[in-house]
């Protein structure tokens, strides 16, 4: 293996008689140590490994099949990440919706007791008017106003329901 010169004044001058002349571009962009030894090191194992012949490299049908072999195994398995991924999404929008369906019987179930107070409320104001019994059209008005706050948050939260579930 060849050593890499260290650099002194001449650098200039020597280059063209040294081996890093041909390594070297035309804009000399890439002086730094690192850059040199890996282009070195590599020229090195092309004329050790390939004598010099990248071009003619043997290509063993061994190594060619394994290859082969781990590129399908691969793909593999990225089909196999990919539709577990999918799955996974699936059952998680599965999830959430079964949660807003049931997020909106409940509210239904909570919507038709409102409007059963509603009801019950305003046949007891009736009922309070006919007979002039104050003190039960005070609390029929209560319950009316009860009702219609109750309602009003629980359309409200219906509506937010079915926006979630579009």
């Amino acid at each position: 293996m060849s050593l890499q010169s260290l650099s002194h004044g001449n650098a200039d001058v020597e280059r063209g008689f040294s081996e890093n002349a041909a390594l070297i571009t035309d804009d000399r962009s890439s002086l730094s140590d690192i850059s040199i030894n890996g282009l070195r090191g590599t020229k090195d194992a092309v004329k050790f490994y390939g004598q010099g012949k990248v071009h003619e490299h043997t290509h063993d049908i061994k190594l060619i099949k394994k290859k082969k072999t781990q590129r399908i195994l691969k793909e593999k398995e990225a089909i196999a990440a990919a539709s577990k991924l999918t799955k996974n999404k699936e059952l998680i929008l599965v999830e959430k919706l079964q949660n807003l369906l049931d997020q909106r019987k409940i509210l239904q179930e909570d919507l038709e007791n409102a409007s059963k107070m509603f009801n019950e409320g305003n046949s007891r104001l009736d009922a309070a008017v006919a007979t002039k019994n104050f003190a039960g059209v005070a609390m029929a008005q209560l319950l009316i106003g009860g009702a219609k706050k109750k309602l009003a948050v629980l359309k409200t939260q219906l509506g937010d329901n079915n926006d979630q579930m579009n």
